[in-house]
Protein backbone atom coordinates (compact mmCIF):
# COMPACT_ATOMS: atom_id res chain seq x y z
CA UNK A 1 0.00 0.00 0.00
CA UNK A 2 1.14 3.66 -1.21
CA UNK A 3 0.63 6.69 0.35
CA UNK A 4 0.54 10.35 -1.42
CA UNK A 5 0.43 13.91 0.09
CA UNK A 6 -2.23 16.05 -0.36
CA UNK A 7 -1.20 19.55 -0.11
CA UNK A 8 -4.76 21.39 -0.78
CA UNK A 9 -6.00 20.77 3.14
CA UNK A 10 -6.07 23.70 5.44
CA UNK A 11 -2.30 24.18 5.98
CA UNK A 12 -1.91 20.63 7.58
CA UNK A 13 -1.20 17.42 5.20
CA UNK A 14 -3.10 14.40 4.81
CA UNK A 15 -2.38 11.19 3.63
CA UNK A 16 -4.14 9.10 1.29
CA UNK A 17 -3.93 5.78 0.85
CA UNK A 18 -3.60 4.70 -3.00
CA UNK A 19 -6.06 1.77 -2.89
CA UNK A 20 -9.40 3.80 -0.78
CA UNK A 21 -8.96 6.95 -1.31
CA UNK A 22 -9.59 8.08 2.13
CA UNK A 23 -7.65 10.41 3.78
CA UNK A 24 -6.05 9.86 7.44
CA UNK A 25 -4.40 11.65 10.26
CA UNK A 26 -0.50 12.16 9.35
CA UNK A 27 1.18 10.19 12.14
CA UNK A 28 2.33 12.24 15.63
CA UNK A 29 6.32 12.46 16.62
CA UNK A 30 6.07 10.06 20.03
CA UNK A 31 8.32 10.67 22.57
CA UNK A 32 10.99 7.39 23.60
CA UNK A 33 9.22 6.29 26.59
CA UNK A 34 5.71 6.62 24.29
CA UNK A 35 4.42 9.63 25.51
CA UNK A 36 2.99 12.45 22.60
CA UNK A 37 5.21 15.29 23.15
CA UNK A 38 3.81 19.08 24.44
CA UNK A 39 2.71 20.92 21.55
CA UNK A 40 4.99 23.48 20.45
CA UNK A 41 4.16 27.07 21.76
CA UNK A 42 5.22 30.03 19.79
CA UNK A 43 5.55 33.64 21.33
CA UNK A 44 2.77 35.02 19.23
CA UNK A 45 0.89 34.12 15.58
CA UNK A 46 3.05 35.82 13.03
CA UNK A 47 1.19 38.22 11.27
CA UNK A 48 1.42 39.09 7.50
CA UNK A 49 2.52 42.79 6.92
CA UNK A 50 -0.20 44.99 6.37
CA UNK A 51 -0.76 44.74 2.08
CA UNK A 52 0.78 48.05 0.67
CA UNK A 53 -0.97 49.70 -2.38
CA UNK A 54 0.59 49.23 -5.50
CA UNK A 55 3.10 51.81 -5.97
CA UNK A 56 2.96 52.13 -9.95
CA UNK A 57 -0.82 53.79 -10.36
CA UNK A 58 0.24 56.43 -7.17
CA UNK A 59 3.25 56.96 -9.65
CA UNK A 60 1.52 57.60 -12.67
CA UNK A 61 -1.09 59.22 -11.39
CA UNK A 62 1.74 61.68 -9.43
CA UNK A 63 3.94 61.58 -13.41
CA UNK A 64 -0.09 62.49 -15.25
CA UNK A 65 -0.42 65.64 -12.62
CA UNK A 66 2.87 66.71 -12.79
CA UNK A 67 2.72 66.41 -16.87
CA UNK A 68 -0.88 68.24 -16.70
CA UNK A 69 0.60 71.12 -14.76
CA UNK A 70 3.82 71.70 -17.03
CA UNK A 71 1.51 71.61 -20.32
CA UNK A 72 -0.87 74.26 -18.44
CA UNK A 73 2.05 76.18 -17.36
CA UNK A 74 3.25 76.52 -20.64
CA UNK A 75 -0.18 77.26 -22.43
CA UNK A 76 -1.09 80.31 -19.57
CA UNK A 77 3.20 81.59 -20.34
CA UNK A 78 2.19 81.02 -24.26
CA UNK A 79 -1.01 82.77 -23.88
CA UNK A 80 0.73 85.66 -21.41
CA UNK A 81 3.47 86.39 -23.99
CA UNK A 82 1.03 86.80 -27.15
CA UNK A 83 -1.23 88.97 -25.02
CA UNK A 84 2.07 91.30 -24.08
CA UNK A 85 2.84 91.24 -28.07
CA UNK A 86 -0.75 92.45 -28.63
CA UNK A 87 -0.07 95.16 -25.70
CA UNK A 88 3.02 96.37 -26.80
CA UNK A 89 1.22 96.34 -30.81
CA UNK A 90 -1.64 98.73 -29.28
CA UNK A 91 0.64 101.15 -27.02
CA UNK A 92 3.21 101.51 -30.64
CA UNK A 93 -0.65 102.42 -32.50
CA UNK A 94 -1.63 104.66 -29.48
CA UNK A 95 1.28 106.32 -29.80
CA UNK A 96 1.17 107.21 -33.61
CA UNK A 97 -2.21 108.34 -33.26
CA UNK A 98 -1.46 110.64 -30.65
CA UNK A 99 1.24 112.23 -32.20
CA UNK A 100 -1.06 112.06 -35.30
CA UNK A 101 -4.01 114.25 -32.97
CA UNK A 102 -1.42 116.58 -31.99
CA UNK A 103 -0.60 117.54 -35.72
CA UNK A 104 -4.31 117.77 -36.43
CA UNK A 105 -4.48 120.06 -33.41
CA UNK A 106 -1.83 122.47 -34.23
CA UNK A 107 -3.00 122.27 -37.97
CA UNK A 108 -6.49 123.40 -36.65
CA UNK A 109 -4.77 126.33 -34.40
CA UNK A 110 -3.14 127.63 -37.44
CA UNK A 111 -6.02 127.54 -39.45
CA UNK A 112 -8.36 129.26 -36.66
CA UNK A 113 -5.76 132.56 -36.36
CA UNK A 114 -7.13 135.48 -37.55
CA UNK A 115 -4.32 137.09 -39.74
CA UNK A 116 -4.49 134.05 -41.75
CA UNK A 117 -8.48 134.54 -42.09
CA UNK A 118 -7.81 137.95 -42.94
CA UNK A 119 -5.03 137.10 -45.97
CA UNK A 120 -7.48 134.10 -47.54
CA UNK A 121 -10.49 136.87 -47.42
CA UNK A 122 -7.96 139.25 -49.43
CA UNK A 123 -6.95 137.11 -51.22
CA UNK A 124 -11.09 135.52 -52.40
CA UNK A 125 -11.50 140.00 -53.17
CA UNK A 126 -13.73 140.41 -49.70
CA UNK A 127 -13.19 143.84 -47.83
CA UNK A 128 -13.45 144.24 -44.99
CA UNK A 129 -17.44 145.18 -43.79
CA UNK A 130 -18.41 148.53 -42.27
CA UNK A 131 -18.23 149.91 -38.52
CA UNK A 132 -21.13 148.51 -36.88
CA UNK A 133 -24.38 150.13 -35.95
CA UNK A 134 -26.15 149.54 -32.78
CA UNK A 135 -30.05 150.78 -31.93
CA UNK A 136 -31.03 151.42 -28.59
CA UNK A 137 -34.82 149.92 -28.54
CA UNK A 138 -35.87 152.00 -25.71
CA UNK A 139 -35.13 155.47 -27.76
CA UNK A 140 -34.88 153.93 -31.17
CA UNK A 141 -31.82 155.97 -31.83
CA UNK A 142 -28.82 154.52 -34.20
CA UNK A 143 -25.64 154.57 -32.39
CA UNK A 144 -22.75 154.33 -34.11
CA UNK A 145 -20.77 156.43 -37.46
CA UNK A 146 -22.13 154.98 -40.04
CA UNK A 147 -19.41 156.70 -42.18
CA UNK A 148 -16.70 155.12 -40.34
CA UNK A 149 -15.92 152.13 -42.16
CA UNK A 150 -16.04 153.72 -45.75
CA UNK A 151 -12.64 154.10 -47.69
Amino acid sequence: MSTTTDGRARGRARTRTATSGRTRAPERKRTPDGTRPAPERTSAPQRRPASRAPRMPFVLLVLGLLGGAMISLLTLRTVLIEDAFAITELEQEYRDLSHQEEALREDVIALEAPDRIASEAEAMGMEPGDAPLFIDLRTGTVNGDPEAGTP
